[in-house]
């Protein structure tokens, strides 16, 4: 990233939300990964550094829980504090967005001679949000409903369970390519960002980053800055 003046982006209890939701995506990949490919060398290695399987077994259960809270979490704070309001209403979808979906790709197959301009959030981040709510709500129901199962089996019949591990599976692997594929070069590889964007872990992020990558965001902070 440039350097210069440098100007907040993200508040302490945005960085804590995304710390909490990385560690325990993290955690959940790996174990997860280790359980389902216990098999081969890589899950034999996997489970031997995670402690053993009954480890394991516990590691992605008390990290689901960590995800769990860091989901109530982000309910709360999106209900609760005007910060957390404004940040959801930004990420609500918008006609722009799908204008600048539009306009974005023209600027990539070279028919526009400069991509769209972006608010605080573009329909690329919005994307990635609403997609691991999605991804959220099946892990987290399917999840409960495989760690549960013992209790279940008298209620519900069992394509039930297969189909909770079925979509389990599934999901886990659209969120690592999700992570892999788009997330991490979208934030972190892409030209201007290489090798990492670090605004994640203090919240800062420069004036010419900001005004390159959301110039409408940069003009509402100068617009807010004048009228003081």
């Amino acid at each position: 990233m440039e350097t210069g003046k440098k100007i907040l982006r993200f508040s302490l209890s945005w960085r804590i939300q995304h710390f909490l939701l990385m560690v325990s995506v993290i955690l959940l990949i790996i174990t997860g990964f280790a359980l389902r490919y216990h098999d081969t060398w890589l899950g034999r290695f996997l489970i031997f550094i995670e402690g053993g399987f009954e480890a394991r077994g516990t590691i992605h259960r008390i990290s689901a829980i960590l995800l769990f809270i860091t989901g109530i979490y982000h309910l709360i704070y999106i209900i609760f504090t005007s910060e957390g309001r404004h940040e959801f209403i930004e990420l609500l979808p918008r006609k722009k967005d799908f204008k600048d979906f539009v306009e974005s790709f023209r600027y990539d197959i070279g028919k526009n001679e400069r991509p769209p301009m972006y608010g605080r959030y573009s329909y690329k981040e919005k994307i990635q949000y609403w997609a691991f709510f999605i991804f959220f709500l099946i892990m987290t129901l399917s999840g409960f409903v495989l760690w549960f199962h013992n209790y279940l089996f008298g209620i519900f019949p069992k394509w039930f369970f297969d189909l909770s591990q079925a979509l389990h599976s599934a999901t886990a692997t659209l969120i690592i390519t999700f992570l892999v594929l788009w997330h991490l070069y979208l934030v972190h590889l892409s030209p201007g960002n290489f090798p990492m964007n670090s605004s994640f872990w203090h919240g800062y992020v420069s004036e010419e980053w900001l005004k390159e990558n959301h110039y409408l965001e940069y003009l509402d902070i100068k617009n807010k800055e004048s009228e003081r």
